[in-house]
Formats: structure tokens, C-alpha cells, sequence
């Protein structure tokens, strides 16, 4: 739609992504070593946060708990990209509802 002004500002669709990932590596760490437990509950709030991802998470987790992590750490920041993404692109048109179309020359 508008190639040169989504690559313009494209640097800020990695901060949704990049925010999940630290969230989810900083919870798990707090999940595995005691003396950092108390950051444990992050995780929790991550999974809140991936709500319609999380749902398979949490279905996942009573049998395959290790699938159910590598499905909130990949499938939760690739939503979270996507989400990036499809705001980005809102936006952009937002800015450019009013612009003229473009003339054909031929």
C-alpha cells in the first residue's frame, strides 16, 4: 500500500515483540532459580497478556508442559509482531485517508 513509509518507521515494530520475549525469559528464569522466584509471576501476566495464544498453552500444559513453554515463547512474540504489524499498518493508512490518488501516467 505504502512500502516507503512502512519501512520508514519500522523500527518500532520490534518493541511489542522484543517486550514479550524479555518478559517471558525474565519469568522463566524466575520460575527455575529460587533466589529469583519472586520474578516467577511475571509469567503468569504474560500468559494473561497472550490471551487467545495462551489458550493452547494452558491446554498443552497439564501433559506436554515443555511444548506449552516453546508455544508461549514462539507463538506469543510472533503474535505480538503481528499485532505490531497490523498497528502499523492502521496507522499508516490513517495518516494517508486523505491523500490524493495517485495518477496513472501512460
Amino acid at each position: 500500500m505504502y512500502p516507503a513509509a512502512m519501512d520508514r518507521s519500522a523500527g518500532w515494530r520490534y518493541v511489542l515483540p522484543s517486550i514479550h520475549l524479555l518478559a517471558c525469559v525474565i519469568g522463566y528464569v524466575g520460575l527455575l532459580i529460587p533466589r529469583l522466584q519472586f520474578f516467577g509471576i511475571l509469567f503468569s501476566f504474560v500468559m494473561l497478556v497472550d490471551f487467545p495464544v495462551s489458550l493452547l498453552a494452558f491446554g498443552l500444559g497439564w501433559k506436554h508442559p515443555v511444548l506449552a513453554l516453546m508455544w508461549v515463547f514462539v507463538a506469543g512474540t510472533l503474535w505480538w509482531y503481528l499485532l505490531s504489524r497490523a498497528i502499523q499498518t492502521v496507522l499508516v493508512w490513517f495518516a494517508h485517508r486523505n491523500d490524493a490518488p495517485a495518477k496513472l501516467m501512460g
